[in-house]
């Protein structure tokens, strides 16, 4: 019976171990986030629209768990860690109708600047969630909420983010717009299809264009 007991010790301890090194070892690979799979992360982002506004907010939070793992090479446990501030910023967001920005910016403000210290990068984490909630507030501003516009936000946002010039990111922050406002649009029934077909096509324009920069 000891000798049962000892192994199921040494089995348990090793089940631990095993899990700890999964959830705290990042994927291999650079620590940059020009690099990612276009479609894959579009399709992502459809399914957690589709969860946030079911407001199904366990399934969100998986599915930005699992885009940051993916395009920000986080580590397991610092994907949970980041998601849940941006998945917090997300859902306080959805609920708020004012005062944004003591509710929101805080968690979005934790959120990139854990992202800064992990890729090694030289933006400003206060000004990137700025931008980043600028166009979430956008959105619900109806003489502001054109694809124009809200792209023209976004891209301001990609360009602080990415580090990289805003002009070259405008087309893929237009076409990311256009499917929030065709969502929108459809919100009885959104065409998810066409939705994704734009989101997959900005995303890879996005991705063709960090790329073009680095160049």
């Amino acid at each position: 019976m000891k000798r049962l007991a000892w192994i199921s010790s040494g089995l348990i301890i090793i089940l631990i171990a095993a899990f700890t090194y999964v959830a705290v070892i990042p994927p291999s690979g650079a620590r940059t986030l020009r690099q990612f799979d276009a479609d894959r992360v579009a399709d992502l982002e459809v399914s957690m629209w589709q969860a946030y506004y079911a407001k199904e907010r366990a399934r969100l939070f998986g599915l930005l768990v699992t885009m940051l793992r993916e395009q920000y090479h986080y580590s397991w446990a610092t994907a949970v860690r980041e998601g849940f501030h941006l998945a917090r910023a997300a859902v306080i967001f959805g609920d708020a109708r004012g005062n944004y920005e003591a509710l929101v910016l805080p968690d979005l403000e934790q959120a990139y600047a854990a992202a800064k210290d992990w890729l090694g990068a030289d933006f400003d984490p206060a000004t990137v969630a700025r931008a980043e909630l600028a166009w979430w507030v956008a959105r619900r501003v109806p003489e502001e909420d054109s694809p124009e516009h809200v792209g023209a936000l976004m891209a301001h946002a990609y360009a602080l983010l990415y580090e990289a010039p805003e002009t070259g990111l405008a087309p893929a922050a237009t076409l990311r717009a256009r499917a929030a406002k065709l969502r929108d649009a459809q919100a009885q029934q959104p065409d998810w299809q066409a939705i994704g077909q734009l989101l997959r096509q900005s995303y890879r324009d996005l991705h063709a264009a960090l790329h073009s920069d680095a160049r």
